[in-house]
């Protein structure tokens, strides 16, 4: 089985329609930190591509680790991450 390095990138959660990565990259997981309520964090292809990645986020500051199986999610024009009605604290995207 062929290995890959990964990385991470880290962003506060309140940003919209924000670079992430350029290029051809794809997210192996990724951490959400919650905020005051429930939200969303949305991950895109490029900044006016499709959502490739919605993940929810819970209340009360939870911590979410969500692995991606197999080799990920491509995202051939990059990472653009964008929030939903409530945001985040922080997202950890781990990537190779």
């Amino acid at each position: 089985m062929m290995q890959t390095d990964v990385k991470s990138v880290h962003t506060g959660g309140a940003q919209t329609n924000q670079p992430l990565l350029s290029g051809r990259v794809r997210i192996k997981s990724v951490v959400l930190t919650g905020g005051v309520g429930s939200g969303s964090a949305n991950f895109l292809d490029g900044p006016d591509g499709n959502v490739l990645l919605t993940l929810d986020t819970g209340a009360n500051s939870n911590c979410t680790n969500i692995i991606l199986p197999g080799e990920g999610i491509l995202f051939p024009a990059g990472i653009w991450y964008t929030a939903g009605a409530v945001v985040p604290i922080g997202v950890t995207v781990v990537y190779g």
